[in-house]
């Protein structure tokens, strides 16, 4: 019986080498047994049939053998492929043609095997010839308010925005919209309608200057404006860049067209040329809390001393992975509103936004 045992054991243990043949030496003599599946200057890490992946420090190993073909990359030479064992005299890969290459181990930046090898060419691939549903980032928002009772009200706030950089371009997408009616006193109806959206092209010429070009649309019931399109473009500089944030600042010019509107059918309509100066930053603070804020001031050039200005900031924490809880301000200002309207409206806005982005892989 005992002998059936220790027959089992070693029958087992055989048949989990020839599954799972590549093996690491640590320098406390410990050694573990797997399926290497990828290793870079820092670490290795190895799939073992009783605790799944596990990542060692390159450093702690003093041996390490594969049983599979490995692809290597080597610094400065490419890459080569094969059997990988490591010895005093540095590491040896061993080709299918029965050669083999000794190099010094920090000449090894990486190890992969085919299944990673195919994933990482697929990246490589995507990072140098993106396709245009490539590396998009963004979110959609939704917030919803509504009260019965002594006050009647309902408001709806909704809102997009899509950025994706690829290489030199980036290109910017964004929409709002705002609507809220109420039944409490009269006259009853719409107390807020808005739309707003466009999109922004920019180029990098520099690790810090870049040009841009830009085309927005707007409608405001409450303004009396049926329609705002706005095209343009200028010169900007990367301020400040790091993973936590970012710092853009730019200028340039518009060519804006307003068209406004009566009940009674007095249109009034405005071509404009427009200087452009603006900022815009991100940053996240505290791990977790994502901040963004835009500032644009539009000086009117075709009637000098009058101006319109933009300026909106956000504030988001996640709730999932992909979800969000999402506050919202925005101020409008024009020097010049037609009919007597004011020429200020500012929107505060809560709710939660779904958040996408393909550049975490």
């Amino acid at each position: 019986m005992k002998k059936a045992a220790s027959l089992s054991f070693f029958l087992v243990c055989g048949l989990a080498a020839t599954l799972f043949g590549d093996q690491i030496t640590l320098k406390n003599g410990d050694r573990v047994s797997g399926k290497i599946v990828t290793a870079d200057d820092k670490t290795v890490v190895i799939k073992t049939e009783y605790a799944g992946d596990v990542k060692i420090d390159r450093s702690s190993i003093t041996n390490l053998t594969t049983d599979q073909v490995l692809n290597v990359t080597l610094k400065d030479t490419g890459k080569v492929q094969g059997k990988v064992e490591t010895s005093a005299d540095g590491v040896q890969v061993k080709k299918a043609d029965g050669t083999a290459v000794t190099v010094k181990p920090e000449v090894v930046t990486n190890l992969r095997d085919d299944a990673s090898q195919k994933a990482f060419d697929r990246e490589e691939e995507r990072l140098h010839h993106p396709r245009l549903n490539d590396f998009w980032a963004g979110f959609v928002s939704l917030g919803i308010a509504n009260s019965s009772g002594n006050s009647i009200t309902t408001t709806v706030s909704t809102a997009a925005s899509a950025t994706r950089i690829a290489g030199k371009n980036k290109l910017s997408l964004n929409f709002a919209q705002l609507y809220a009616t109420q039944s409490t006193t009269p006259p009853h109806g719409q107390t807020a309608n808005k739309v707003s959206g466009g999109f922004r092209i920019d180029r990098d010429i520099s690790k810090r200057l870049f040009v841009y070009g830009n085309n927005g649309y707007d409608y405001d019931k409450f303004q009396d404006l049926d329609l705002r399109v706005v095209v343009g473009g200028g010169f900007g500089y990367h301020a400040w860049a790091s993973k936590k944030g970012y710092l853009d600042v730019f200028g340039g010019g518009n060519w804006n067209r307003e068209k406004y509107s009566k009940v009674d059918n007095t249109n009034i309509v405005r071509q404009i040329g427009e200087v452009v100066v603006g900022q815009e930053m991100g940053y996240q603070a505290l791990s977790k809390l994502k901040l963004f804020e835009k500032l644009t001031l539009f000086p009117n050039m075709s009637d000098t001393g009058e101006y319109r200005m933009n300026f909106d900031a956000t504030a988001s924490v996640p709730v999932m992975k992909w979800l969000e809880l999402n506050f919202g301000f925005s101020d409008r200002y024009i020097s010049n509103p037609v009919f007597g309207n004011k020429g200020n409206d500012t929107i505060f806005t809560t709710g939660i936004r779904v958040s996408f982005d393909q550049n975490k892989r």
